[in-house]
């Protein structure tokens, strides 16, 4: 995960192996509860964006302006956003690739780096965390991000529990 200032860290046990897991986070819905679908709208992301086409959850991250930045199956996805997150739409910038996500950096923008991470607790389950890293570009984007964040980021933090909720309930319900 690219390196920066970590704004949010959760972490979470599942009773599950680590396969079971990735297919709940591949299979995750970032909009499952009405509160979530409330605050993406908020956001501005509209519903066209976050419905479900059969799609994977990291299709439609990507389809909300995240770049996919690593995966490595079984054990972590990395995604990355740039722009001006404090303004209307968040002034996103769309980043082809991790190449480009690394190599950006405009003055009065920001970038994030979110993950999603599988790791080994013991053999009655494995551990999912997720942790947000920012970094950036100029005194001014800097101030504007604080005060941002400063109103956001308990919206944001209900948002990724809610995430890592949702992918445990789905990776410990039994298949029939």
């Amino acid at each position: 995960m690219p390196q920066g200032e970590t704004l949010s860290y959760h972490r979470l046990r599942v009773a599950a192996s680590r396969e079971r897991i990735w297919e709940a986070l591949l299979a995750a819905d970032l909009a499952a509860s009405p509160l979530s679908k409330l605050l993406l709208a908020v956001r501005g992301y509209g519903g066209r964006a976050l419905r479900s086409r059969g799609d994977t959850f990291p299709e439609r991250l990507e389809r909300l302006g995240f770049t996919k930045l690593r995966e490595i199956p079984g054990h972590e996805l990395v995604f990355g956003l740039a722009g001006q997150f404090w303004r209307p739409g968040g002034g996103l910038r769309r980043l082809p690739n991790e190449r480009a996500f690394l190599a950006f950096e405009k003055d009065g923008c920001v970038k994030a780096a979110w993950n999603l991470r599988i790791g080994a607790v013991s053999e009655q389950g494995c551990e999912i965390s997720t942790e947000t890293r920012i970094e950036y570009f100029g005194a001014a984007a800097r101030r504007k991000f604080r005060t941002y964040w400063a109103l956001v980021r308990p919206f944001s933090g209900l948002l990724r529990r809610a995430l890592l909720s949702g992918v445990k309930r789905r990776a410990e319900t039994p298949t029939v």
